[in-house]
């Protein structure tokens, strides 16, 4: 099988180290052991995939650490919040094949050393714009094994743009009203509505092909979400964590006012959720 190494940090690290990663899932919990656990895997050699699943906050730094692992043959790929990690990361690597990701999951780190995922949702689309999946045969056997629901696709942008429409108009109002994402959908599904609408027109003014009946799937999706959910952005803003809120609403509101797409509605809860985090 596969060797897998974890890259991670501080008391994370330690409990991983001492008892494995353990999951929780709905009632079911397992231990896994990876072959190294490290916070600094420069001695590890070269790697053939390094998936990169920090919050945007760490990309940087996160990126900084894995130059030594990077070969003529090694397929980077970004899982994390957000549609501009690509850019960066091959900015920083150019050497490398950076391909373009997009995972459904919801879960947290409940204490150092175990993950809890929560529900039935647990999808991931890859690729890129060329992409061939032909090339990419131990890549995708990987994830047939360890994610059977994966969609390697040339059409990863519209898949990106589907999550993102979801994720940062949800995001936002979550941390505005500081409600759960069912009470969102459910007390305030108009202002949802406009949110999303206003991220659907800035896919459009980007070339990106999203369809009028996104926004419906996504305020149907936005009805079923487990009750008593938050964002990742809601509980590092309540928590005083570093938080993704550039990655989310800063980037919608760059490109609005740079491709002439309007989005105050981000725009008037971007200015206050910074005003407080920096109050």
């Amino acid at each position: 099988g596969a060797s897998v190494s974890l890259v991670a940090r501080g008391r994370h690290l330690e409990a991983i180290r001492q008892n494995g990663l353990k999951i929780i899932e709905d009632g079911r919990e397992w231990v896994f052991h990876p072959d190294h656990a490290v916070n600094i895997p420069a001695k590890l050699g070269i790697f053939d995939l390094i998936l990169v699943t920090v919050k945007h906050t760490s990309l940087r730094d996160s990126l900084d650490l894995i130059g030594a692992n990077i070969g003529p043959g090694t397929a980077i790929m970004p899982l994390l919040n957000g549609v501009e990690h690509r850019e960066e990361i091959v900015s920083r690597h150019p050497g490398a094949d950076v391909l373009e990701g997009c995972i459904y999951i919801v879960s947290n780190i409940l204490h150092p050393g175990v993950i809890r995922k929560k529900g039935e949702v647990f999808r991931l689309c890859w690729g890129r714009e060329d992409f061939n999946p032909e090339n990419y045969h131990g890549t995708a056997s990987i994830f047939d094994i360890a994610l059977p629901r994966d969609k390697p696709t040339a059409d990863i942008a519209v898949e990106q743009w589907k999550k993102y429409l979801f994720i940062a108009s949800m995001a936002a109002l979550t941390s505005y009203y500081r409600l759960s994402m069912d009470r969102i959908a459910r007390e305030h599904g108009d202002v949802l509505g406009q949110a999303m609408e206003e991220i659907l027109a800035l896919a459009r003014a980007k070339g990106i092909r999203l369809g009028k009946e996104t926004l419906g799937k996504s305020l149907r999706q936005a009805l079923q979400v487990q009750a008593g959910a938050k964002t990742s952005l809601q509980l590092d803003l309540e928590r005083g964590r570093p938080a993704e809120t550039e990655a989310l609403l800063g980037y919608a509101i760059r490109e609005g006012h740079r491709l002439k797409s309007p989005t105050p509605l981000l725009e008037k809860i971007y200015l206050d959720l910074s005003s407080k985090s920096n109050g």
